[in-house]
């Protein structure tokens, strides 16, 4: 059994500061940054304020997550070796669940019945090709991160003797931080396996790659509508999505066989 931390008052701030400072941080960087550059308020440009929002912060987060860093922790059990088919099956898993889930959620009714989602579907797809690459794809995986896993999960898992609840808890605050019901189920479940790959091998660099993965196949796949023709009939609508989920379980899969003792 993990030792774990008490919980205190101070625990609970530990945790709930990071997530303050980022939207305290988000708004006054957008409000300066607009006053500076009018132009990045016009609609189109909204992906390049929110790349330039991101990557101010990252060096920001990354200083409170290194200078948090136990230095008399077991070194051994921080620096577990990963190898190239790691990274290829993380990424993979990334894109697969990402699709999976995606479609997975269009079939319930969660869409109508949450339709604010697309108020923020329209803003996640404006802008140029290049603007949202960077903006969803570079930026705001390594900002998030560092933020959820490094931070917010990095945390949990001081205070919690199991690392279940402490996975959970992480995956529901990733969930939570997206805002709305639709994107919130969506990111429960990618927050479980980013988590998972941030747990198994103790770096960011593996969940933030299948993070990259997942919000750059959304983007590409909405730029190219290569999908589409998979979704305009239920029996292949539902095939689509099975082999999606299956072949992203494998990826997880694999990860999960490198965790002994869970």
């Amino acid at each position: 059994m993990r030792e774990k931390s008490r919980w205190s008052a101070r625990t609970l701030w530990e945790l709930i500061f990071p997530v303050f400072l980022y939207f305290i941080l988000s708004m006054s960087l957008t409000g300066i940054l607009e006053m500076m550059i009018p132009a990045l308020t016009e609609e189109q440009n909204s992906m390049w304020l929110l790349t330039l929002v991101n990557t101010i912060q990252i060096p920001v987060f990354f200083w409170i997550y290194g200078s948090g860093q136990d230095k008399e922790e077991d070194t051994e059990a921080w620096k577990k070796r990963f190898g190239f088919s790691d990274l290829i099956l993380a990424v993979l898993g990334g894109i697969f669940l990402s699709r999976g889930l995606n479609g997975l959620i269009g079939l319930t009714p969660l869409p109508r019945l949450f339709p604010a989602y697309e108020a923020v579907s329209e803003t996640f797809y404006s802008g140029s090709l290049i603007s949202r690459v960077f903006a969803s794809a570079v930026t705001a995986p390594v900002l998030e991160e560092v933020l959820m896993r490094g931070l917010i999960y990095g945390r949990l898992r001081c205070w919690f003797s199991d690392l279940r609840p402490a996975i959970l808890v992480g995956a529901l605050v990733f969930a939570v931080f997206h805002g709305n019901m639709v994107q919130g189920v969506y990111a429960f479940f990618l927050g479980l396996y980013f988590v998972w790959l941030y747990e198994v091998y103790h770096t960011l660099l593996l969940p933030v790659a299948a993070h990259a993965a997942a919000n750059i196949s959304s983007i590409l796949l909405e730029q190219t509508g290569w999908l589409d023709r998979f979704y305009e009939e239920l029996p292949v609508y539902f095939l689509t999505v099975a082999i999606c989920l299956t072949a992203g379980g494998f990826c997880w899969s694999r990860a999960k066989k490198k965790k002994s003792g869970f």
